[in-house]
């Protein structure tokens, strides 16, 4: 690594400083993240964070402008599309028939990769999904405290955390929610489906 280089790249010991200081909102985002990106794909979103996490301070070089938050969201996102791309190119396996006597034994074993009809299928959910969700969420684009609470609601965190991570006592957190039912009931009368 030349001198140029290490001025404007990451120590180890300043990424994982960084993660370290990491705060509520930083956690919700990089959580997000992960389950958009292990979504469909054969791996859960704690493994992509703990893989991001292994990358970031062992192989990867996080320059110095970059925020942390966003390198390691870069680092999910190559892992699970590396992921994806096992799944793809694994042996295909045919189903034979057995043509031999009643004690020659011949194993069936299926494909479990998903064919291309169902891949599009899952890709085109996705894409409906995420663009709902983000259809939504900007609903509050005014209002990032309930943004943040949405979000987590829709990641299924519970309401202890939301509060802890809003900094909202249970009597505000509770008007919040109440806040964002009325608003998406305002904007979807007939009920909002992704």
């Amino acid at each position: 690594m030349s001198l140029s280089q290490a001025a404007t790249t990451r120590s180890r010991d300043e990424v994982a400083a960084a993660i370290r200081a990491f705060t509520p909102a930083d956690w919700a985002r990089l959580k997000r993240v992960a389950a958009k990106y292990a979504f469909a794909r054969p791996i859960s979103p704690e493994d992509l964070i703990q893989e991001a996490f292994m990358r970031a301070l062992d192989t990867r070089v996080c320059p110095s402008d970059v925020d942390v938050v966003k390198f390691l969201a870069e680092i999910i996102r190559s892992v699970a599309d590396g992921e994806a791309e096992k799944v793809e190119h694994k042996a295909k396996l045919v189903p034979i028939a057995n043509t031999g006597g009643a004690d020659d034994l011949v194993y069936d074993i299926a494909d479990e990769a998903a064919n291309a009809e169902a891949r599009l299928i899952e890709a085109e959910h996705t894409e409906r999904y995420v663009a709902a969700h983000a259809g939504l969420v900007a609903l509050f684009d005014d209002d990032p405290t309930a943004q943040l609470i949405l979000e987590g609601m829709m990641d299924d965190m519970a309401g202890e955390e939301l509060r802890e991570l809003t900094g909202l006592d249970k009597m505000a957190y509770d008007s919040k929610r109440k806040a964002i039912r009325r608003k998406i009931a305002k904007h979807y009368p007939n009920g909002w489906k992704p």
